[in-house]
């Protein structure tokens, strides 16, 4: 966990990640983006000495991580006060979503089994939002008014997982020949903004939102409005961009590693 929070300079666990059953002397570990009850079963059987998880299983407050979105909206100059009122709303639904969860089954079995089990989340998307929004950065640099489609092919070409994954990288708003404009990579903050979020950087002068996924609803009230382009990079992919340093760092300290479950490696 301290490597992961080393790896951008965060100093306290983010309320998305955990560790849920300690353990010492590890030198095996089973990583997937999603760990259930078979994946840690199948780490018991087989003498693994930790699983470690990308995305949340066992915690109720996870969503105050979306709090990251005040920043970025910050940085894109968007009023706090405003962009605050939009935080709260998304929250609101995120908080009361945690109460139906059984938020501590998997952590439960990983316990009976005595498995150390931990998530880290926010700390490998932020480093995969860093590593994405440098690459458009040294894009923009280059190209004087880069388009969505340049975006593309330079993500394409620049970052290996992105050629690995079955998803492509996809424009859900606007054309190839779009300018990208005044643009931001929205990304390590529990999940994306959605429409409302995504409406307030349009609103502020932004010309293209990137999110790694989107829900239908959420793309649907983007396209009926009239201003706005939306990138869409790929869930699995983008995670995986974030995640591969600190399995790197990992293993350049001789930790053994086995992958699984959709991260690209």
């Amino acid at each position: 966990m301290k490597i992961s929070l080393d790896l951008v300079e965060m100093t306290e666990i983010p309320a998305d990640s955990a560790i849920y059953v300690s353990g010492s002397d590890i030198k095996r570990i089973l990583y997937g983006i999603d760990i259930g009850v078979a994946e840690l079963q199948y780490a018991k059987e087989n003498n693994y000495d930790a699983v470690v998880a990308h995305h949340p299983v066992g915690l109720v407050n996870h969503y105050k991580v979306f709090w990251q979105h005040l920043k970025q909206l910050k940085s894109k100059n968007i009023p706090g006060e405003e962009a605050r009122a939009v935080i709260e709303e998304k929250l609101i639904g995120f908080k009361f979503g945690a109460h139906a969860r059984n938020y501590d089954s998997i952590p439960a079995f990983a316990r009976l089994i005595k498995m150390p089990f931990l998530n880290i989340h926010c700390p490998s998307d932020e480093l995969g939002r860093q590593i994405i929004t440098q690459a458009i950065e040294e894009l923009c640099k280059k190209a004087s008014y880069p388009t969505l489609d340049d975006v593309i092919i330079h993500l394409e070409s620049s970052i290996p997982e992105f050629s690995k994954a079955q998803t492509r990288i996809e424009i859900a708003k606007g054309s190839s020949s779009d300018q990208l404009g005044n643009w931001i990579f929205s990304h390590g903050a529990f999940t994306n903004g959605g429409f409302t979020i995504a409406n307030l950087y349009y609103k502020y002068g932004l010309d293209t939102v990137i999110y790694i996924h989107i829900t239908p609803a959420d793309l649907f009230q983007i396209l009926s409005i009239q201003k706005g382009q939306l990138l869409i990079t790929g869930h699995l992919v983008s995670d995986s961009i974030g995640i591969n340093p600190l399995l790197n760092e990992l293993e350049n300290r001789g930790i053994e590693i086995t992958v699984l479950g959709g991260l690209l490696r």
